[in-house]
């Protein structure tokens, strides 16, 4: 932050930073919150009795957690939060580092919609370190498919869940196994990234704790302690007290560090405030529209 400031002295510099502009947060609210809205109509058409539970998002930027403010509106789901456990900065105000990349750590971001979250979920780093070994590995889809039984061309899509796609869904899992929640109960969450992007972290990973291979039994252990065992002791339910704590930890990023006002900050607590700043949406695409016309970049007819 204090680098990006300095830049911006120069006029001729503009910082767009994700942490702190709510067109962030209202891009997901507008646009990925409704087509997760209909992805969860989709998957449950004919199935009366489905009801859309919560909405799962790593934090990072918190801009994609936005839909969860969407999804809530319209269905009355629950946002979760997830973090790193090694980092558990929501959690128990903490602190430290963490290998699960692009999902950020140490502070909490302005467009947060804390006071409307619900739920925090902590996911370790060793987890989605073994389960990238697993969903990648030779040893780790023949496991997957002669023991578990998956199809092969499930496991052929499972490249495409990166370290926080992964935080993810093990989120999703523990709220499931710790609400009790049945068939008819939907949980959506968001595959943010792809394996390929950590290729050279997958062989530092192995070459330091499976230095002779990675066979079936590695394979068979990650797999039962990862997903067949998870635990659900890292999630927390936010009280109203719990929501005040995690919104107030942003005061020394937000006021005391880059300036931001106290009375901007703090009315971020209230709901209206989030309301208020929707109709910025149907004024952007309307500028958008008038300028695709004015330079002939799109025809929108």
């Amino acid at each position: 932050y204090d680098a990006c400031n300095e830049l911006e002295q120069d006029p001729e510099i503009e910082i767009i930073n994700q942490f702190s502009e709510f067109s962030n947060h209202l891009g997901h609210y507008a646009v990925t919150g409704p087509a997760l809205g209909r992805v969860f109509e989709h998957a449950t058409a004919g199935r009366s009795d489905a009801r859309l539970v919560a909405f799962v998002s790593a934090s990072g930027s918190a801009g994609t957690l936005g839909a969860g403010d969407y999804l809530k509106d319209t269905y009355g789901s629950r946002i979760v939060a997830v973090e790193a456990l090694e980092c558990p900065t929501m959690l128990e105000n903490g602190f430290g580092d963490h290998n699960i990349q692009g999902i950020g750590d140490k502070h909490v971001p302005l467009i947060h919609n804390v006071m409307n979250t619900d739920d925090v979920v902590a996911v370790s780093d060793r987890s989605t370190d073994a389960l990238d070994a697993v969903f990648n590995t030779d040893a780790g889809k023949a496991h997957l498919v002669d023991r578990v039984g998956l199809e092969p061309s499930l496991v052929d899509m499972l490249v495409h869940m990166g370290y926080s796609a992964i935080a993810n869904a093990l989120a999703a899992i523990t709220i499931a196994k710790d609400r009790g929640l049945g068939r008819d109960d939907v949980i959506v969450t968001v595959a943010t990234d792809g394996s390929e992007l950590y290729d050279s972290e997958r062989e530092e990973y192995l070459a330091h704790h499976h230095a002779n291979g990675y066979d079936a039994v590695a394979a068979a252990s990650d797999f039962a302690r990862e997903l067949e065992s998870g635990d659900t002791a890292q999630h927390l339910e936010l009280t109203e007290q719990e929501r005040r704590r995690v919104f107030n930890l942003g005061y020394f990023t937000w006021v005391e560090q880059q300036g931001t006002s106290f009375e901007d900050f703090t009315a971020r607590s209230d709901q209206s405030f989030w309301d208020g700043m929707r109709h910025f949406v149907g004024e952007w695409d309307e500028q958008i529209r008038e300028f695709n016309a004015r330079t002939g970049t799109r025809d929108d007819d």
